[in-house]
């Protein structure tokens, strides 16, 4: 007797089967959404400062460029958020990009379900796509940033190359490499996706039925022979051939690459919630499934891409801290989520999982996440997957023991789920899934909220509107000039410049004006204050401490921003080696302290000159006083055309007590120039005060024009 023909399903029974999944979809969007339109100003400079530059410069004449300089081509993404910035308004395209990436990185969703459903029921693929919503790869979709296309391409081109390896056909082959290497333009480090790919096609060979024949007469010094033969390979191609950062790395760092790498592991591992991160890893050697092409494919892609994903971001930190800083670098791990997710969801639809490769997995996660320790800062940008712990530590003031021990309870429960009876799995499988999922958003939206905070922080610190020049030379070309920018002026600079279209140079007095792009530092062309590479531009915007002669137009807390009538550019007034809240320092103890100011004029005729030197706000009676000599006297310029004291028509010396103040008002004729010299200097961090800079004394010019 034949079987009866299932009913064709309804329109309707399809319908209702697919609205929770939608429903699901969508609210999680509508988080991302909520996430990305909470963060009001870009954080990390100088890189979205960089891209914001490249993509409005494509946008204007289609070429990159980075302040008006052409540079040569660096991702696909700068094209992709190119248009938003044909609107007017800065932050209406601010607003347009945050969205647009936002929806850019959940489309890895799709491939997710598609590279899922050819290795697991339609259920746990339409699961595992939303898990891939769920990490804190996500956290980085309200950043100006590549990351945002290389995470869906990356699993893109994963499902193509999967299919490739398992056979599809030539057109699934031809298409894997193409993508391949179009993602490189996406970003450089998805060139371990082609490594990937090669690396996995040869796996399937050795173990396939050719390679088996090659080695069916080796012995054990065949195969010894070829490790060391590989080795030497190894070597001698990372001598000659490799990039300058693999070999320093390699040769004289290998014990931050694996140091680095594995503290990287532990974020992202804590970051999917340990069970995609351990079940993605015991996905990786399924006997029941050795048959199967499609599972072979993805096993010897998704190992290779472990391996190469993982080397890749152990050196990349590595090389890092020899010359810029020592960092958790889990931001280029993230694009492996999705394929251990996958793998997860094919570990957790087998019948018969083979429990050593499982309690090894488990083994390696455990280690991973309690031998290291946690990033707990808000936020921690190069570490999102901290979030978790940091949600601890801020809403529990869990320290790091407590969490290590909160940990250890998680990989525990864990290690009972994989040895619990058939009986009681099912169920306990279903909680772990929902606990997975709640730990991971938990993390992403805790991530999220810091990143909020810090960007409604420097907005905050911003002169409203935050687009202020913009309005007030209505989109005129304006140069910021400014001098002595550290690492928190340089900050404010790289804002007002997101914020400003119309600010095209940013120039400096002495060399300190920050990157991206092309700076210039104008030379005082004689003592009265002209100077050189006068771009003819109408506007200029300058710090408190850089006064060129020029109309007011409009005036900010600290900034001021002037028309400039006549060319070319005369220097009213400046401070040299002044600190923007008015103090002089050195760079060691030993050292004296020394600031100048210069007045150049336009005036000729004699005014008053007035002089404060002080510690009015710095009293502590342990601190010891500090010796003064002021020098005051016409303008010469040095070797590196700056103003100094060419002589010295009145000198003051005197000792400074804390809590004190010394005023000093002298008749003088423009151009003038005064030096302020203080010795010794003291460290305010020594007295409870938060702050390790050497500092002398505060000091204030100005000069009064008689009447």
């Amino acid at each position: 007797m034949s079987s009866p023909t299932p009913a064709k399903r309804s329109f309707l029974d399809r319908y209702l089967a697919v609205f929770p999944v939608v429903i699901a979809a969508l609210a999680l969007l509508a988080l991302l959404f909520w996430e990305a339109s909470a963060r009001r100003t870009p954080t990390i400079f100088s890189d979205e400062l960089e891209w914001t530059q490249i993509s409005r410069a494509i946008a204007a004449t289609g070429h990159a460029a980075r302040r008006g300089q052409p540079i040569s081509f660096k991702s696909l993404y700068a094209f992709l958020i190119a248009p938003a910035w044909w609107l007017h308004s800065t932050g209406a395209a601010y607003a347009v990009i945050k969205y647009v990436n936002t929806v850019v990185m959940a489309l890895a969703a799709i491939p997710t379900y598609l590279l899922a459903r050819t290795l697991v029921p339609k259920r746990p693929a339409t699961i595992a796509a939303l898990a891939s919503l769920c990490t804190t790869a996500l956290y980085y979709a309200g950043f100006i940033l590549p990351e945002v296309l290389a995470y869906p391409t990356f699993i893109l081109c994963a499902w193509v190359s999967i299919r490739a390896l398992a056979g599809a056909g030539r057109r699934w082959t031809i298409a894997a490499i193409v993508l391949d290497l179009l993602a490189v333009e996406v970003r450089s480090e998805l060139i371990t996706l082609i490594a990937s790919f090669a690396l996995g096609a040869t796996i399937l060979w050795l173990v396939g039925p050719r390679g088996q024949r090659l080695r069916r007469d080796w012995g054990v010094f065949d195969y010894v022979g070829a490790t060391l033969l590989l080795i030497g390979a190894f070597v001698v191609l990372n001598r000659l051939f490799s990039p300058s950062q693999w070999r320093t790395v390699t040769e004289t760092f290998k014990g931050r690459l694996f140091s680095l790498g594995f503290q990287a592991a532990s974020a992202f591992a804590i970051g999917l919630g340990l069970l995609p991160f351990l079940g993605g890893l015991a996905s990786l050697w399924l006997p029941e499934r050795r048959t199967d092409p499609r599972w072979r494919a993805f096993a010897a892609f998704t190992a290779s891409a472990v391996f190469f994903v993982g080397t890749y971001t152990g050196v990349k930190a590595a090389y890092l801290s020899t010359n810029f800083a020592t960092r958790v670098e889990e931001r280029n791990l993230i694009y492996l989520g999705p394929l251990l997710i996958v793998g997860a969801a094919v570990w957790l639809c087998t019948q018969r999982r083979w429990l050593p490769g499982t309690l090894v997995a488990w083994a390696f996660t455990a280690w991973l996440v309690l031998y290291y320790g946690y990033q707990l800062d808000f936020p921690y940008f190069e570490a999102p997957g901290y979030g978790v712990a940091t949600l601890a530590n801020r809403a529990w003031h869990w320290d790091q023991p407590t969490i290590r021990i909160g940990l250890a309870v998680a990989c525990a429960i864990v290690l009972g789920l994989i040895m619990a009876p058939a009986r009681v799995r099912r169920p306990a499988l279903i909680l772990a899934v929902v606990a997975t999922f709640t730990w991971m958003l938990a993390g992403e939206i805790e991530a999220s909220r810091g990143a909020a905070i810090q960007s409604q922080i420097y907005a905050d610190h911003m002169p409203q509107p935050l687009n202020w020049i913009d309005r007030a030379t209505g989109g005129n070309d304006v140069t910021y000039m400014g001098q002595d920018i550290s690492n928190g002026e340089a900050l404010g600079v790289n804002l007002l410049e997101f914020w400003n279209r119309s600010v095209k140079h940013i120039w400096s007095l002495d060399g300190s004006a920050p990157p991206p792009g092309p700076t210039l530092t104008p030379d005082l062309l004689n003592r009265f204050g002209a100077l050189t590479n006068d771009p003819g531009l109408k506007y200029v915007v300058s710090p408190d401490g850089v006064n060129l002669v020029g109309t007011t137009v409009a005036r900010e807390p600290g900034l001021t921003l002037r028309r400039i009538d006549h060319h070319p550019w005369m220097i009213q007034e400046t401070l040299y080696k002044v600190t923007n809240d008015g103090w002089i320092s050195a760079y060691q103890s030993t050292e004296t302290a020394l600031g100048r100011f210069a007045y150049f004029g336009p005036e000729r005729a004699p005014g008053t000159l007035h002089v404060t030197v002080g510690r009015a706000g710095f009293c502590p009676t342990s601190a010891p006083s500090t010796h003064v000599t002021v020098r005051i006297g016409p303008v010469a310029l040095d070797e590196q055309r700056a103003p100094y004291v060419a002589h010295a028509v009145k000198t003051e010396r005197f000792t400074l007590r804390n809590c004190t103040s010394r005023s000093i008002s002298v008749t003088a004729t423009p151009p003038l120039a005064v030096q302020v010299t203080a010795f010794p200097t003291f460290v305010p961090r020594q007295y409870g005060i938060g702050d390790d800079r050497h500092l002398g004394a505060q000091v204030g010019f100005s000069f009064i024009p008689k009447r």
